[in-house]
């Protein structure tokens, strides 16, 4: 079974064709027990559709949490994603881009691809002066409408920022305990550097200036 209707894939093959520049890779760990093996096989499946209807563009290889590879990036959780890590880009999901997420997940694979943001010049021109690294949370559900746009600006920002900025989008019913531990009553929930920043999808010129701030 197709986890992509047959509508959205057209429309998806024509977007990869005219809108992808380059080949995008990406970095999928899970760790090895048994309760995430359903979630495994979907997400398998579903990068597997990307791959194919972006003519091979959107390639993924999968890791466990015990390999080198989640050493050599410092990834201790899964399930977990990481966008083109080799480009220096510091994009993860920290659970599967589920639901409403789904768009905003390939959006960035796109932006990723073109190597730039689709931020205002104004925001570019003010995370030049960004000279420290930031870590950017945004907590989200997949039944959210909401959180795509909030995560795509963060996403976008650390595409702008080539690795100063670290964006995280996090599940919040797959990761409970980082929920409860940053507080998080409603989505999307913003935590920059490790203290809670905002609730709620941010005007770009204000998140922008929260982070060149730090919180």
């Amino acid at each position: 079974m197709m986890i992509i209707d047959d509508e959205s894939a057209k429309v998806l093959r024509e977007r990869f064709k005219n809108e992808m520049k380059r080949e995008v890779y990406l970095k999928v760990f899970f760790d090895e027990e048994e309760r995430i093996e359903g979630s495994r096989k979907f997400l398998e499946e579903f990068l597997k559709e990307l791959n194919e209807l972006s003519g091979e563009k959107i390639k993924f290889e999968i890791f466990s949490l015990q390999s080198e590879e989640a050493k050599r990036y410092n990834v201790d959780q899964a399930p977990t994603i990481l966008i083109d890590p080799e480009k220096l880009y510091k994009i993860v999901y920290l659970g599967l881009p589920l639901g409403e997420e789904a768009w905003a997940f390939i959006d960035t694979i796109v932006q990723v691809s073109k190597d730039e943001s689709a931020l205002k010049n104004r925001s570019k021109e003010k995370l030049k002066q960004l000279k420290e690294e930031r870590e950017v949370m945004i907590f989200v559900t997949p039944t959210c409408p909401y959180c795509p746009y909030q995560v795509l600006l963060s996403n976008n920002i650390a595409i702008e920022s080539r690795g100063l900025v670290k964006s995280i989008c996090v599940d919040a019913l797959e990761f409970p305990e980082l929920a409860d531990k940053f507080e998080v009553n409603a989505v999307p929930h913003n935590v920059i550097n490790g203290k809670n920043s905002s609730v709620g999808v941010q005007p770009e010129d204000k998140f922008v200036e929260d982070i060149v701030k730090g919180g």
